[in-house]
This record gives structure tokens, C-alpha cells and sequence, in this order.
């Protein structure tokens, strides 16, 4: 994914795992937000989220990803705004 960073006012390219589409919790503003994992990242935050209007480029790539090998936090079921079936991490 090719998106604008507004805090660091450029344009980064990070490869992602999709987590779920919606406002975060505790935004002022209530707007969706594309939340994604950073799969390359070194230090926290490991999550992105991003705005659909600073989405650059987005592609989709052939590798596959286990939610197990991510969500390492204590996960409530039904916690995602976009159902999915992820198994125990649904």
C-alpha cells in the first residue's frame, strides 16, 4: 500500500495485513478508517490506520497471513466492525 502519512507529511509504502474498516476508538472525528498491520514494522505501533482519501495505490498481494501470527493481545470475539471468519480471532 502507497499512502500519504499525514503525521510525517509524506508518502510511505508499507506492506499490510487488512484488520478491519471503521472509526477508531476514541477518534474525535468518527471517521472509517482503513486499520491495517504493519507487517514490516520494527517498533510499535504495529498498526496503520489510514484514511480511504490518502490511500495512494493499493495492491493486492498473492502472500497469505495468519491472524494467529498478529493478534497477540487479549482478542474479544466480535470485536471487528466487518465480520470475517478468522477462525477464534472472528
Amino acid at each position: 500500500m502507497r499512502y500519504f502519512d499525514r503525521k510525517q507529511g509524506r508518502e510511505r509504502v508499507r506492506i499490510c495485513a487488512p484488520l478491519d474498516f471503521g472509526p477508531l476508538r476514541g477518534s474525535v472525528d468518527g471517521a472509517d478508517r482503513y486499520q491495517l498491520w504493519d507487517l514490516g514494522a520494527k517498533h510499535k505501533p504495529f498498526n496503520v490506520a489510514v484514511l480511504p482519501s490518502d490511500i495512494v495505490e493499493l495492491t493486492v498481494l498473492p502472500e497469505t497471513f495468519e491472524p494467529e501470527d498478529f493478534i497477540t493481545w487479549a482478542f474479544k470475539p466480535n470485536a471487528w466492525r466487518v465480520p470475517r471468519d478468522w477462525g477464534k480471532f472472528s
